[in-house]
């Protein structure tokens, strides 16, 4: 007569569960990681996508370092009265930085824009008894992804660079 033994006979492997064990430990951390980076603006909007650039009693920008193509963003500027010359207020960007981008509105409206080799100039008129407007908002959408680095230029302040890189 044969006993019945119903208990099952496992082999087990610890050292590859132990292995398994790490990866997973090591799996959990990493998206740890990546939740965090995402919350903190890594991945987009947040305090660690923010960016300056400039001088704050000259000319300065804020802009968000990483974007998304097709969302909408903006470059803020702050622009000291000293800047002003002859009446007018003059932002020069290079194409790097508009060749790829909608303009949606720029706030206050410039007095007129023109073109040259490998820049747009944006003219705001200048009430002499004010001053220029102490802020100037481009509002646009990316139409592309990547990297993208360019400078403006106004006169009598130091060239700011904006340097993003835009998410698909």
């Amino acid at each position: 007569m044969q006993a019945n033994d119903d208990s099952i006979q496992i082999n087990e492997d610890r050292p590859h569960s132990r292995r398994e064990w790490r990866t997973e430990r090591v799996g959990w951390l990493v998206m740890a990681l990546l939740l965090a980076a995402g919350l903190l603006g890594l991945f987009g909007y947040g305090p660690l996508s923010q960016a300056r650039a400039g001088d704050p009693g000259g000319l300065s920008v804020t802009y968000d370092r990483l974007q998304r193509a097709s969302a909408p963003s903006e470059y803020r500027f702050t622009v000291a009265p000293s800047l002003a010359r002859n009446g007018a207020l003059r932002l020069r960007f290079d194409d790097a930085l508009l060749d790829e981008v909608e303009i949606q509105s720029i706030i206050p409206r410039p007095a007129h824009v023109r073109s040259g080799p490998g820049y747009t100039e944006y003219v705001f008129a200048v009430d002499g008894a004010r001053g220029p407007s102490p802020r100037i908002q481009f509002q646009f959408q990316q139409a592309t992804f990547g990297h993208v680095r360019g400078r403006v230029v106004a006169d009598g302040a130091a060239p700011l660079v904006i340097d993003q890189f835009i998410l698909p």
